[in-house]
């Protein structure tokens, strides 16, 4: 299967709401959405901490996804290096876009066929707390889309731009958010995509965060009385643009699944 074809895969089961909340928005524990995740690690190149049963710890990287298991790279101790054995317990933890990243696996094969690192099986649950039940999509060009809105039964107005997208919320982006706070209501709010159309939506507020690194203030948003025509744009507008991003990789890793 294509890494665009998983994308739409996973996105397709967020629509249907009994799938959705039945999960436990802190694990991720479909196999297609494992599958993501850890190419997402691959992609992304990071180091991460590799806890062995001994509780001794070692830094690896992953370095590609398999059918029913992925690849570490070996460890530069010589000493953690000789530990690993044939069903060795292994605790993976790694930080994935500011978020902790944590799965417990086995290793399968102490040596890759070509000589260099180790086989583990696909972990059956990860913890990645991103304590919402909807996939988000990032989007690459932040300030691209503008949102517009007011806070309920208030003077005060917000203005921002999406951050992140997905079927039950989005993620706004704002220089300024004084008098915003969680759970605020911002309505009406109206949301600008591609080729000239708007969704007009009542947002909750969920979370504020300030992020000084990047330069401005995230609120996580929950949609609210999202009406069927606003709900078909922001459909097509996430399909477009988990399109875009699948098009859009450039790791041979993922070019070449």
């Amino acid at each position: 299967m294509s890494f665009l074809s998983e994308l739409k895969n996973i996105l397709s089961t967020e629509r249907k709401k009994h799938d959705v909340y039945d999960e436990n928005p802190n694990f991720i524990t479909r196999p297609n959405r494992i599958n993501y995740m850890l190419r997402k690690l691959v992609a992304s190149n990071v180091h991460i901490s590799v806890v062995l049963n001994d509780q001794s710890e070692y830094t690896s990287r992953m370095s590609d996804v398999l059918k029913d298991g992925f690849i570490l790279d070996p460890f530069n101790d010589k000493g953690g290096h000789n530990k690993v054995t044939t069903n060795s317990i292994i605790h993976v933890n790694a930080k994935q876009q500011g978020v902790h990243f944590k799965f417990n696996t086995i290793i399968l094969k102490p040596k890759t066929p070509f000589g260099a690192g180790y086989i583990a099986a696909l972990p059956e649950k990860i913890y990645y707390p991103q304590k919402r039940a909807f996939f988000r999509i990032p989007l690459d060009a932040i300030g691209k889309y503008s949102v517009n809105a007011a806070i309920q039964f208030s003077e005060n107005e917000v203005s921002g731009y999406l951050y992140d997208i997905g079927y039950g919320g989005a993620c706004i982006a704002v220089h300024s958010a004084s008098y915003v706070k969680k759970g605020d209501i911002l309505s009406p709010s109206s949301i600008r995509l591609k080729n000239g159309l708007t969704a007009h939506i009542d947002l909750t507020v969920c979370s504020v965060k300030r992020s000084p690194r990047e330069g401005f203030i995230r609120l996580g948003c929950e949609f609210l009385n999202l009406e069927a025509e606003s709900k078909r744009h922001i459909y097509k507008f996430i399909t477009e643009c988990e399109r875009e991003r699948a098009k859009n990789q450039i790791n041979p890793v993922l070019k070449n699944t």
